[in-house]
């Protein structure tokens, strides 16, 4: 009885009758995209990518807070930290004094 899966890839894994034929020929797929960035820089790509869009965002935001919504309002404070609440600082309460220093404050009168 011959089972779907009686051959293993080269990780190991069990792989299907078709596998061998996928993984024959070298990997061949589209080419990269012009300015594509490498895995390594996508976040800084993606950085980038926003910096240059930000006026454009902004601007879409503004436009539908104005006209009554209130989520890209929202959104719109957030970004720019108006609805953030102020900075409270915080206060340390400082603890009583010991029962050690207390006896050694009426010894010490």
């Amino acid at each position: 009885m011959e089972t779907k899966y009686k051959k293993r890839d080269a990780r190991g894994r069990f792989a299907g009758a078709s596998a061998d034929e996928e993984n024959a020929g070298p990997v061949t797929g589209k080419p990269a995209a012009v300015g594509a960035p490498r895995p390594r820089y996508c976040r800084e790509y993606a950085r980038k990518r926003l910096a240059e869009a930000a006026p454009k965002l902004v601007d879409a935001f503004l436009k539908k807070s104005i006209g009554g919504s209130v989520q890209h309002l929202k959104v719109l404070l957030e970004m720019t930290g108006i609805a953030k609440e102020p900075v409270v600082p915080v206060v340390k309460k400082r603890r009583g004094k010991t029962i050690a220093q207390q006896l050694l404050e009426e010894l010490g009168e």
